[in-house]
């Protein structure tokens, strides 16, 4: 005996409600997103054919039933799961905007516009909800110093959320969420960058930036955005130090890969805040933001395999490291997505930091005579190409400081999750598996850290020590088991290249302060891309 229709919708809503209660509010469903997806269309697809072949209904009737029944069945699971989101999660009491406690496609939505930076977006939220705030279903927003250590710090069991699965299948040192691989992995890296390999380093380093003055003097008294040339620089740099590729951004313009990469990052940037959605289009073919990072993997793959076969003899440099690693535990082929994972870490990230700070650094100098003429005046003092001689600097390294303070390189994501069993932070328990951001923008600019935070004051650091309330606070490589291993090697790149450009040349902007766009355009999709930064060159 067949159900009765009014039967029939009863039993689709409760398949909506046992959908949310048996399967989607347990655990994460980022990876699954493209299965359930095809499972969902399969179902629709199949109904009416069900109806049509098992009932005495006509085509017709079976699709117009099917539909009422699938939206039954909508209708009960997204209601389920917006009456769970709001009244009844472990995070209904954290304060929040309420849009952003029914989903985090109003995050994605938000940060649609390139130039809208999630960073300043959660400092207002800050400023709005105080130090604790609600920025998803199962999202929460910490602000302050105590926050940030608890789920940073060496002692924090806090470990990578589902965001760190945004490449899957490939994993790398930088987006492995197993603590144990993480921790051999990291053994294996730290060989490229010791004190030794960074000494051995250092003709590339003078090489590169030697290569960079050289091609803005051919082009002084015209604009040129030094945004740009930065990013050409460490690129080329990291090509070289990291894979044993040379870019040749420097000598032969703009690499294809890196535009590649700028068009992805940009396309696929908004969705960082819900990586779902990106395992759900990559399970689409011929979705138009997908095509440029496909082709990016694609020719990752293709470079990855090329440098191989033209690298026969043993290498020291990371991909050198990691191909060895990968031979003495099954091969590349097993190990492939492990190998094409790092592979693909020191092409996209390698260059971050040192790319982000030395624009702001000669920004900030341009409009700042005073200490410009402090630095110029140390550098004058030393040989520029001893680099030990860089690194005891004092009035040099702390403009350095105060850029990498205003503009963290990294400066909103580093998610995590608390520990199984959760953890309480500032009395509010946060339950396992909340997504949790602690951005550094805000704790660089947190009053009870900085006076003046929002200041570049590179002082503080010399001569006006009391406006650092907190020294622990500035931590723009991170702190605990995943800090970043690359600290010394970007300061390397930033105090090589600095002091060359302010040594060999005057700058004059283009803009002014108020109108330039290196800030106004910049990105902020896990790592900040800057806007461009137009001056005007002469030697001196």
């Amino acid at each position: 005996m067949f159900l009765s229709f009014p039967a029939k919708v009863s039993t689709a809503v409760a398949a909506g409600l046992l959908a949310h209660w048996g399967y989607f509010v347990h655990g994460e469903r980022d990876l699954q997103a493209a299965n359930i997806a095809r499972v969902h269309i399969l179902a629709a697809v199949l109904l009416p054919c069900l109806l049509y072949q098992l009932q005495d209904l006509s085509m017709t009737d079976a699709v117009c039933e099917s539909l009422v029944l699938d939206t039954a069945y909508v209708v009960a699971l997204f209601t389920s799961i917006i009456i769970y989101r709001v009244f009844l999660s472990p995070l209904r009491n954290a304060p929040g905007p309420p849009a952003m406690r029914v989903s985090k496609l109003v995050h994605v939505w938000g940060n649609t516009d390139p130039t809208k930076q999630n960073c300043k977006m959660l400092h207002q939220l800050r400023a709005q909800y105080d130090d604790i705030v609600r920025t998803g279903p199962n999202e929460v927003t910490l602000f302050g110093w105590d926050a940030y250590y608890q789920v940073h710090g060496p002692e924090s069991k806090c470990e990578r959320s589902a965001y760190y699965d945004i490449l899957h299948p490939m994993v790398s040192l930088d987006t492995t969420r197993d603590p144990v691989a993480h921790g051999y992995r990291r053994k294996l890296w730290e060989q490229a960058f010791s004190i030794k390999a960074l000494d051995q380093n250092l003709p590339l380093v003078y090489h590169y930036a030697d290569l960079l003055v050289e091609q803005l003097r051919k082009r002084q008294g015209t604009q040129v955005d030094l945004s740009a040339w930065f990013e050409y620089y460490s690129f080329d740099l990291m090509g070289m130090l990291g894979l044993t590729i040379d870019f040749k951004n420097l000598s032969d313009g703009e690499h294809p890969i890196l535009w590649l990469w700028h068009i992805a990052h940009k396309k696929l940037g908004s969705l960082n805040y819900a990586p779902w959605i990106k395992h759900l289009l990559m399970g689409i073919p011929f979705v138009e933001r997908i095509k440029y990072y496909r082709q990016f993997m694609s020719w990752a793959n293709e470079e990855l395999e090329r440098n191989i076969q033209e690298n026969k003899g043993e290498r020291s440099n990371i991909i050198g490291l990691v191909l060895g690693d990968a031979m003495k535990n099954g091969g590349i082929k097993k190990n492939w997505n492990w190998v094409l994972g790092d592979f693909v870490l020191v092409v996209a990230a390698g260059s971050d930091p040192v790319r982000q700070v030395l624009p702001c650094l000669l920004f900030y100098l341009i409009h700042e005579p005073a200490p410009l003429a402090r630095v110029r005046e140390e550098l004058q003092s030393v040989d520029i190409r001893d680099y030990h001689a860089l690194q005891h600097l004092k009035h040099f390294n702390a403009c350095i400081y105060e850029t990498l303070r205003l503009n963290p390189a990294v400066p909103s994501a580093g998610l995590r999750n608390p520990p199984k069993g959760g953890m309480t932070v500032r009395g509010t328990f946060i339950p396992e598996g909340t997504t949790i951001y602690t951005p550094q923008y805000s704790l660089f600019r947190d009053e009870a850290c900085f006076l003046e935070p929002d200041e570049w004051i590179p002082e503080r650091f010399t001569t006006r020590p009391e406006l650092i309330l907190n020294k622990s606070a500035l931590v723009p490589w991170t702190i605990g088991r995943r800090s970043c291993l690359g600290k010394n090697l970007s300061l390397c790149e930033i105090r090589v290249a600095a002091a060359l450009m302010i040594s060999k040349f005057d700058l004059e902007p283009v803009h002014s302060q108020k109108e330039d766009k290196l800030f106004t355009h910049a990105t902020d999709y896990f790592t900040t891309t800057l806007g461009p930064f137009h001056v005007v060159l002469e030697s001196r």
